[in-house]
């Protein structure tokens, strides 16, 4: 039995109701897979949950994790996704939910908040339209949003955010925040560069250059409303390279593993690049078998990095990185919902000791 942090389960990650201008996430889902188990494609559609959790079962049985993230495409389009939330809550210690907001209301908040062990991450880049001008154009879907916003903090009384900055939100992130702060709800905002091809168009380097500049002092000015400090002045360091690239190794793929509804599963949950096997249609114990052995995990853990995908990647994953670096304490990473369970923050600390091991000199 291996022991990870946590699995991340994808379905229908090709199916969104959004058209972020700097998404690929969406297209680069078929890459693993079009038979998702959705039902059919439209509002209303259903899970296949049966077939969903014998995969994750198969999964448990080899690899033992405290926590998973779940996720879409966009997961509420689905008709019985909180059927799938309780099934995964009875699994795993805590159950992290991803969602553009879109088809959140309070009702569906309600009964996500009663089944416990649940916490929403929501994908939101400033409070305005205009800060969320490269994700909708619409008022009315912006209102339906900062309604489902509005619901989880008077529900659930914690929630992480996803901010993806760019030149439309990147000026007024501080207002942002103090937004946030004047909620009565414990919120971690987490702030990530846009990414792929569009990145330059959506944020150029000058505006890229001045957000990393300005971000210590907003981080200090606005802590409540943030997590561990050093994530963010590692994401100021990272933004503020003239080469725009990583320099130092990732440690991700050793506490995590994602499974798509599809079957197809993934050593990395944030770079995609490519599948261990699929657990529909390959044998599952020989594709379990490649968890931690592909010769993928040696390119995925070089310092510095190899794989092109890496070489540009900066998400909240870090914040794992960070902690098992030793840049952010225990008291810090459990303020973060995510990693709120007991067993999280052990599996965490274990982590932390084994990349320490291996790090001393022979």
């Amino acid at each position: 039995m291996q022991e990870f942090l946590y699995h991340d389960l994808i379905i229908a990650g090709n199916w969104c109701n959004l058209k972020c201008q700097y998404c690929s996430s969406v297209a680069d889902a078929d890459e693993f897979g079009h038979e998702t188990s959705a039902s059919r494609r439209g509002k209303g559609a259903t899970i296949a949950t049966a077939e969903v959790l014998d995969m994750v079962d198969a999964l448990n049985r080899r690899v033992d994790a405290p926590v998973i993230k779940l996720s879409g495409g966009e997961l509420f389009l689905l008709a019985n996704a909180v059927e799938l939330i309780e099934a995964l809550a009875a699994r795993y210690d805590h159950v992290q939910v991803l969602t553009n907001g879109t088809e959140l209301d309070p009702d569906i908040v309600e009964r996500v908040a009663a089944i416990g062990r649940c916490s929403f991450n929501l994908s939101l880049d400033g409070h305005t339209p205009g800060m969320n001008r490269h994700r909708w154009k619409s008022e009315r879907i912006h209102a339906r949003v900062m309604s489902a916003f509005a619901a989880i903090v008077a529900t659930t009384g914690r929630m992480e955010i996803t901010a993806v900055i760019s030149g439309a939100n990147a000026p007024d992130f501080e207002c942002f925040l103090d937004f946030l702060a004047d909620q009565q709800c414990r919120i971690v905002t987490i702030p990530t560069p846009v990414r792929g091809l569009q990145a330059l168009a959506l944020f150029s380097l000058e505006e890229r250059h001045a957000f990393a500049g300005a971000l210590p002092g907003i981080v200090a000015r606005r802590p409540e409303v943030l997590g561990p400090r050093a994530y963010y002045a590692a994401l100021a360091r990272f933004m503020a390279s003239e080469s725009g690239q990583r320099q130092h190794r990732c440690h991700l793929v050793k506490a995590s593993v994602q499974l798509f509804d599809t079957g197809a599963l993934t050593p990395c949950p944030v770079g995609w690049t490519v599948a261990l096997g699929n657990l529909k249609s390959d044998d599952p114990e020989i594709v379990l078998d490649e968890i931690g052995r592909h010769r993928m995990y040696d390119l995925l853990t070089r310092d510095p990095p190899r794989v092109p995908v890496c070489r540009t990647c900066f998400s909240q994953a870090d914040i794992v990185n960070l902690y098992v670096e030793g840049a952010i304490s225990d008291a810090e990473i459990a303020e973060m919902p995510l990693f709120s369970a007991p067993r999280a923050r052990a599996r965490l600390a274990s982590l932390r000791r084994s990349v320490a091991t291996e790090a001393e000199p022979a």
